[in-house]
């Protein structure tokens, strides 16, 4: 009986091109979310106020503007991980807050397109195109620089 011994061959600079086009993709995603917010601030903010959140104001706005600056870290590859994380968790905040309290069926399934692409860079890392890249790179030249 033959037995078949499959090898996975992973080609690392496409595997770090469709990582990279993959946070590109996501940072639009996180833009067009935070823009959406900041056009709409005063139905947003009134949500915030009506759910009860003592400072809604800088509440809102910070989730709003912290997500602008997650995805700019995410498209530049920098603490890629944690960036994935925290932009799933201020995606879903701010939907909580756009949509007052109450999720619409489209919004939980960007999330969890969100969650789907976020994945690969959260748990594999950011590839070759990213700062975390270099930076481990860089640290790694001056620990063998002998």
């Amino acid at each position: 009986m033959s037995t078949f011994d499959f090898h996975c061959q992973i080609d690392e600079d496409m595997f770090s091109v469709t990582v990279f086009l993959t946070r590109v993709l996501v940072t639009i995603t996180l833009f067009y979310v935070a823009a959406g917010c900041l056009l709409y601030y005063r139905d947003f903010l009134y949500n915030a106020a009506a759910l009860g959140f003592p400072l809604p104001v800088p509440v809102g706005l910070g989730l709003a503007i912290g997500l602008l600056f997650l995805g700019l870290l995410l498209v530049l590859g920098w603490f890629t991980r944690w960036v994935a994380g925290l932009s799933i968790l201020f995606t879903a905040a701010l939907g909580f807050l756009f949509f007052a309290g109450n999720f619409n069926k489209i919004y939980v399934a960007l999330i969890i397109l969100l969650i789907a692409a976020l994945l690969p860079a959260a748990l594999l890392g950011p590839g070759k195109i990213s700062l975390d890249y270099n930076h481990a790179l860089r640290r790694a030249k001056k620990t063998f620089r002998g």
